[in-house]
């Protein structure tokens, strides 16, 4: 009889029932995030229309879920390495699908997006454990397999909101009217993007805590009844079968009482990334990620209202944008979205679902930093063409590509980074790896809502370079 390292009992156990329905948990909370924080640009022309919005106040909508995320995602990643990674995802869950509700019968503009605001917040929880939450059951040759699989859900998600919002064009835009507030279609749109979250929620409340988790808190026996459950779901016998009677985790730190503050805590928790030998490889790693999110998800973001204010003659997407902002200026905003707006919006999400398939073929005979490089170089290839190209059908296909051979990486750059921490400081490194990230989103979302149309050459060239200095930067990454 005798204690095993984790990852070697995980490697025994393979994967089995319960860590499927991990994988569809993590994946199903993957697409209720993506909904609410992405989602509500699917319907941001009919937003804007209703609450006759300017390109400041749409851009402020846009950023105010992102918004959220930054100021609760730095705590979220001390708490789920505090109180562990399920029970966040848990309360993190419950309070954004009760948020997302309220926000849906909010009558005015500036309620609706301070609700929008504190959905982001509470969902920051779920956004840096799913993947943490998931590596941890995964055997290391998988891991970044396994995580690209589940990263799908964005894809997934990419294409079922706009065929959502498709599919409920034929009806009246105001539905009913209650208490005075005209109930439009993109409400009951919204409405229907929550159910994800509730399937996650529900699937959640059967699994167990993370056990690498409780290895790194000291509950190595608890550890050890949640690993031996895993292996009797799949080897319908014990451990004890095999001469294992305990499980250990070489990475966890010491565990030792700290009756610091909550802010030293955090502190605490936060330092390790900034210090040798992490600091080097988190910098690179998180440089990367933001690169990634800078460049296909502000473009993502404003999909609809490009395609909105382009027209059909050919002209290059700056030519076409200048011209049709000029005539929209003297006239009124173009109500309500064109149907075809939405038909494009899947595209963009097939073509997001065949580069992440892509990822995953690539990574049977590639390394990480070459699918990096060789997706990052194509990206910048497909947005230079943006400048040349006159035709509607090429200018869609790069303009998908270039957004979305960006955001298919975005797992790939996840998993180096878990693979390059500590398990005592992997959520904290995830929370605060897409913190910087999303401050970037935000960031790429004001350029867009104030330089798109008067700059425009400069600023889709500006992602072109950042996707360059990426490429180059992939190659820094560790070759092992």
């Amino acid at each position: 009889m005798a204690v095993a390292e984790i990852d070697e009992v995980l490697d025994l156990i393979g994967f089995g029932w319960i860590q499927v329905l991990m994988f569809l948990a993590c994946t199903f909370a993957s697409i209720f995030i993506v909904n609410e924080i992405i989602g509500i640009n699917v319907v941001s022309v009919d937003i804007a229309c209703e609450f006759s919005l300017s390109s400041l106040e749409l851009s402020m909508l846009s950023s105010a879920g992102f918004a959220g995320l930054i100021l609760g995602s730095h705590y979220s990643g001390f708490k789920t390495d505090q109180i562990g990674r399920r029970k966040v995802m848990m309360y993190s869950l419950c309070m954004a699908v009760s948020s997302s509700m309220t926000s849906i019968f909010m009558p005015t503009f500036y309620l609706f997006a301070l609700l929008r605001f504190m959905t982001g917040l509470f969902v920051s929880g779920a956004s840096c454990n799913n993947i943490t939450y998931m590596s941890e059951y995964t055997k290391a040759k998988y891991r970044a397999s396994i995580i690209n699989f589940m990263c799908y859900a964005f894809a997934v998600s990419a294409i079922y909101l706009p065929l959502v919002a498709y599919m409920l064009t034929p009806m009246d835009r105001v539905l009913f009217t209650m208490y005075k507030l005209n109930w439009q279609a993109w409400r009951l749109s919204m409405l229907i993007n929550m159910t994800p979250g509730i399937l996650a929620i529900i699937f959640f409340s059967t699994l167990p805590e993370s056990a690498k988790f409780l290895l790194s808190i000291g509950q190595d026996e608890r550890a050890y009844q949640t690993i031996n459950r895993l292996y009797k779901s799949k080897r319908k016998q014990d451990l004890t079968s095999v001469g294992i009677t305990g499980v250990t985790d070489p990475n966890s730190p010491s565990n030792l009482e700290d009756n610091r503050n909550c802010c030293v805590k955090i502190w605490r928790g936060t330092a390790p990334l900034f210090r040798q030998p992490l600091v080097g490889n988190f910098l690179i790693c998180t440089t990367i990620l933001c690169g990634f999110l800078f460049v296909g998800s502000a473009i993502s973001l404003w999909f609809m209202e490009l395609r909105q204010l382009m027209g059909s003659r050919r002209m290059t997407v700056c030519d076409m944008l200048q011209n049709n902002a000029t005539s929209i200026v003297k006239a009124e905003r173009i109500c309500p979205s064109k149907t075809s707006n939405f038909i494009d919006s899947v595209v963009l999400g097939a073509t997001f679902l065949g580069c992440s398939i892509a990822v995953s073929l690539f990574l049977l005979c590639m390394r990480h930093f070459q699918i990096l490089f060789m997706f990052t170089t194509l990206a910048t290839i497909c947005g230079l063409s943006l400048n040349m190209l006159v035709d509607t059908v090429p200018i869609l296909v790069a303009t998908a590509l270039f957004t979305t051979l960006c955001t298919s990486c975005i797992p790939l750059i996840s998993s180096v980074l878990l693979d390059l921490m500590p398990t005592h400081i992997r959520g904290m490194a995830i929370s605060m790896g897409f913190l910087f990230a999303r401050i970037s989103v935000i960031l790429a979302n004001i350029l867009m809502g104030f330089c798109m149309v008067p700059y425009c050459l400069l600023t889709f060239n500006l992602f072109v370079l950042i996707t360059l200095v990426v490429a180059i930067l992939s190659c820094t990454l560790p070759k092992s």
